[in-house]
């Protein structure tokens, strides 16, 4: 009995310690007219738009199927969207946190349908306007001081 119970534990310990990565192509371009989005801050003059933070929430049904579309990608077109609506070049010092689940957790997530995994994911960044034509910044040199739309210097 034991011998047999041995390669299921090993099995269900595999299934445990493995993992989903999530991956999405982002916006890289600073050319005029093309938004940008990153995690780091820029080297280049820039004026502060604003905050922005977009969450969406739901379920995902029987461990895999996402219909409130809490995967990445629908998250990062939503934020292309603000940043137009903006009227800003990009997003800069963007943070992202996304509820991630093992590959058993989704097994069992399909076992038990009735009980579907809650999901998550929320990006936040700051919306900036790239000042074209302006002298970058030195490398060392610490960034100019972002100046927000009403024009008083954080």
């Amino acid at each position: 009995m034991t011998r047999r119970a041995v390669p299921g534990l090993a099995l269900l310990l595999g299934f445990s310690a493995c993992t989903a990565v999530n991956y999405t192509a982002l916006p890289t371009q600073k050319q005029q007219g093309q938004i940008f989005i990153t995690a780091q801050g820029l080297t280049e003059p820039y004026e502060s738009v604003g905050i922005v933070q977009i969450t969406r929430r739901g379920v995902l049904a029987f461990g895999f199927a996402d219909p409130a579309g809490t995967d990445l990608a629908t998250a990062v077109n939503e934020v292309e969207g603000q940043i137009r609506r903006a009227g800003a070049d990009g997003l800069i010092n963007t943070r992202v946190q996304q509820t991630n689940y093992t590959t058993l957790a989704r097994i069992f997530g399909l076992i038990f349908f009735f009980a579907p995994l809650p999901a998550e994911v929320t990006i936040t960044g700051e919306l900036v306007r790239v000042r074209r034509g302006a002298a970058p910044v030195a490398p060392g040199m610490p960034a100019p001081v972002p100046v927000p739309a009403g024009g008083t210097p954080l």
